[in-house]
């Protein structure tokens, strides 16, 4: 590896760090950072789906131009992933990921065409999201979400509130 691309991933990383302590951020549990594209991506594994969720939403406040796509697949699970820039245009990625279950929501069969079962995934405050299509979302719609599971959370994880 070049020198110079050393210098430049050791600027997106001072940079990064620098990110998270000044808004004081959760720390991602994964990062990979790409010194060509000057972006980094972040994933949210650790904690309950909620705090996942929580954490990518304060990540995103901090951030211009973000996007936000959740995609709802296998083992009924919620994907989100989002995208933004930083103030000195460094590119981030954001995921994670959490149950349906978790995050408040219920799951319906509806029988198709040529008997095929679609399944789609209703979370509160959301459009109903289909199984293998990603939607877009808001900010606002997310922290909803967000909220409304925190106060579901304890029922669904058979602790009493």
């Amino acid at each position: 590896m070049p020198a110079n691309d050393n210098r430049s991933l050791d600027r997106i990383l001072r940079t990064v760090r620098g990110h998270i302590r000044t808004y004081n951020l959760p720390r991602p549990d994964r990062l990979v950072i790409s010194t060509p594209s000057r972006s980094v991506h972040a994933e949210f594994t650790a904690g309950t789906a909620v705090d996942r969720f929580a954490a990518v939403l304060l990540w995103t406040a901090t951030l211009h131009g973000t996007e936000f796509g959740l995609t709802y697949g296998a083992r009924d699970e919620i994907r989100l992933a989002a995208t933004g820039q930083t103030s000195t245009g460094i590119g981030l990625g954001l995921t994670c990921s959490g149950s349906v279950f978790e995050l408040g929501g219920t799951v319906e069969e509806h029988d198709g065409l040529n008997g095929w079962t679609h399944r789609f995934a209703t979370l509160p405050g959301l459009p109903t999201l289909a199984e293998a299509r990603t939607n877009f979302a808001s900010y606002d719609e997310l922290a909803r979400l967000v909220a409304s599971a925190r106060t579901v959370t304890p029922a669904v994880a058979g602790v009493a509130a």
